[in-house]
C-alpha cells in the first residue's frame, strides 16, 4: 500500500503552486516590516506574498493557513471529518509573554475560517521538523487504515518577538549563504503547507513518500546519519537540505549527506528563495520536491547561487536526472526526519531501536524541565520505544528570570520551544528514536489516541508522556500515560 501526495496548496514569499512551477519571477526579500532597534543584525525577511504585513497572530496565521488550503483542495471543499494533522514552531505567538505564548497553540482560533473551525486539534511543534513529524504521524493514520484520506498543513509566520529570539541566539544573516564557510545564518521568512494524501494499493501517478524516518542527536550522536543509513536513499535527482548555518550546522549536515549520498547529487534548500520557515520548512522541502517530480526539470525557486557546496557537492543550477528527490532536516533542537518523495518510493522495515549510553546534562533553567530530568530515568521503559510522544495542555511559559532588556535569555528562547521537552526527555533516556511534540488542550483527544494506535497497530512501539496544566511551573506530569 502507497502513500501518494494528491495535491499541493502554498503560501510563501514566492507565491502559491502557480507561481511555483509556471517560473513567475522570483520576489527579493523585503526590510522587515516593524522598526528595528540597535541590537538588529538581519533587516530582511520574505514575508508571504498578498499578506498585508498589517496582521499579526492568529489573524495572520490563519490568512496563510486558508490560502494553502484552498490551493490545496481548490474547489472541492474539505470534509470537517477528513483527519487534518497540523504543525508550527511558534503558532501564533505575536509575543512570548504568557498570555501571547500559553494561547499561541490554540487551533480553534488558528483554523478560523476553515473546515476544522470548530475542532480542538493538537499541534506538531519540534522546531524544523513540526511539518516531517506531522507527516509521519498522517502516513501512519493512512497505513492503518484510520482514513483513505489525511490532510497536513504547516504554518509559521514572521513576527517582532520571532525575529528577537533568534537575534539573541546569533543565526540570522542578511546575507545568508547555505553550505558555504562564510555563512552565519538564516534569513526569516514564513509559510503555510498543506498536503492532501491519499493511500492507494500502487503507484499511480502521484508521488509518493517514502519515510519520514526520524531520529534525534544526543551526545557523541549524529542523528541525521543514522536515519539516512535508515532510509537508505536512491535513484536520488536532488537533495533538499536546510542549510541554515551558521556553517558548523551545516558542516554535519554535508557529513551526514556523504556517508549515504553520491557526491554527484546535486543540493538545494527552499531558504535561498523563501527565507528560514521554521516549522514549515521542512513541509515546504516536501511539497516543492512533489511539484519537481510533477514536471521535471529546473524550478527557479530551487535555484542556488553557488555552484558548489563547500565540500565540493553541486548546488542545484540545472535540470538533474534520476526518479527521488530526499529530504532532510535537523533542528536547531537537535530533532532529526529525513523522507525521500517521488515514483520509485518503497515501505522498508522499522529499525530496530538500541538504548544510547546516557550522556551529560545541560544545566536547565526551567523548574517543569528540571522536574522533568529528575525524574525522566525511572519512567524509561525497559525497551526503546520507536516512538517518544509527548503531550502539553499548553507550551511552557517563561519564569521571571527568562529576561533581560524586554529579550528572552538565550537559554530561555530554547527552553520554551515546545520539542525541547521532548529532545530533553530523548537525551534522559538515550532514545535515538523519533521524538514529538504535540501542544493543545487535551479535553476529548481523539485524534491523538488515534494516532497512536495506529503506530501500534503498523507494528511500532510509543511512550506517550502528558503535562497537564499550565503556569509558569504548574505541570502534573503523567508518565507512560
Amino acid at each position: 500500500m502507497n502513500v501518494v501526495i494528491a495535491s499541493v496548496g502554498l503560501a510563501t514569499a514566492q507565491g502559491g503552486v502557480f507561481d511555483v512551477t509556471h517560473e513567475a519571477a522570483l520576489r527579493p526579500p523585503a526590510q522587515l516590516s516593524w522598526p528595528a532597534d540597535r541590537w538588529t543584525t538581519c533587516h530582511s525577511s520574505y514575508g508571504a506574498a498578498g499578506i498585508g504585513p498589517t496582521l499579526s497572530g492568529s489573524a495572520r496565521w490563519s490568512a496563510l493557513a486558508r490560502q494553502a488550503l484552498q490551493e490545496c483542495f481548490g474547489s472541492n471543499t474539505p470534509s470537517p471529518e477528513t483527519p487534518l494533522l497540523v504543525a508550527s514552531c511558534n503558532g501564533a505567538a505575536a509575543g512570548f509573554d504568557p498570555d501571547n505564548w500559553r494561547h499561541a497553540f490554540d487551533s480553534q482560533a488558528l483554523l478560523e475560517g476553515t473546515a476544522w473551525a470548530s475542532k480542538s486539534l493538537p499541534v506538531f511543534s519540534t522546531s524544523c521538523t513540526s511539518g516531517l513529524h506531522a507527516l509521519y504521524l498522517a502516513r501512519q493514520l493512512l497505513l492503518a487504515g484510520y482514513a483513505d484520506e489525511v490532510s497536513v498543513l504547516a504554518v509559521d509566520i514572521l513576527s517582532p518577538a520571532s525575529h528577537d529570539n533568534f537575534e539573541v541566539l546569533r543565526v540570522l544573516s542578511d546575507t545568508p549563504s547555505p553550505w558555504q564557510a562564510a555563512s552565519r545564518g538564516f534569513m526569516p521568512g514564513e509559510a503555510a503547507v498543506a498536503l492532501r494524501l491519499v493511500r492507494t494499493p500502487g503507484a499511480e501517478g502521484a508521488p509518493g513518500i517514502d519515510g519520514p524516518t526520524l531520529g534525534n542527536d544526543l551526545q557523541g550522536h549524529d542523528g541525521l546519519s543514522t536515519i539516512l543509513s535508515e532510509l537508505k536513499p536512491r535513484n536520488l535527482k536532488l537533495v533538499l537540505g536546510q542549510g541554515t548555518g551558521p556553517f558548523e550546522s551545516d558542516g554535519l549536515e554535508l557529513s551526514a549527506l556523504r556517508a549515504s549520498v553520491s557526491p554527484d547529487v546535486p543540493l538545494s534548500t527552499p531558504l535561498a528563495h523563501f527565507g528560514h520557515t521554521l516549522g514549515a520548512s521542512s513541509l515546504l522541502s516536501v511539497a516543492l520536491a512533489a511539484l519537481a517530480c510533477r514536471a521535471p526539470g529546473l524550478l527557479p525557486v530551487l535555484s542556488m547561487d553557488a555552484r558548489a557546496a563547500v565540500d565540493g557537492r553541486p548546488l542545484f543550477n540545472g535540470p538533474a536526472r534520476g526518479d527521488n528527490i530526499l529530504v532532510t532536516c535537523r533542528a536547531m533542537s537537535g530533532a532529526c526526519a529525513a523522507t525521500c518523495v517521488g515514483p520509485s518510493t518503497q515501505t522498508r522495515p522499522r529499525s530496530v531501536r538500541e538504548w544510547y549510553p546516557l550522556g551529560q546534562r545541560s544545566a536547565l533553567m526551567h523548574p517543569t524541565l528540571r522536574h522533568l530530568a529528575s525524574e525522566a530515568l525511572r519512567y524509561r521503559p525497559q525497551a526503546p520505544p520507536d516512538i517518544l510522544l509527548v503531550r502539553m495542555d499548553e507550551p511552557l511559559l517563561p519564569d521571571e528570570r527568562a529576561g533581560i532588556g524586554g529579550r528572552l535569555l538565550p537559554s530561555a528562547v530554547l527552553e520554551l520551544t515546545p520539542g525541547f521537552v521532548s529532545q530533553l526527555i530523548a537525551r534522559c533516556w538515550g532514545h535515538t528514536g523519533g521524538a514529538l511534540c504535540l501542544v493543545g488542550q487535551m479535553e476529548g483527544d481523539r485524534i491523538t489516541s488515534e494516532m497512536v494506535e495506529a503506530c501500534v497497530e503498523n507494528g511500532l512501539t510509543v511512550s506517550r508522556i502528558n503535562l497537564r496544566g499550565g503556569g509558569v511551573d504548574e505541570r502534573a506530569v503523567e508518565w507512560n500515560a
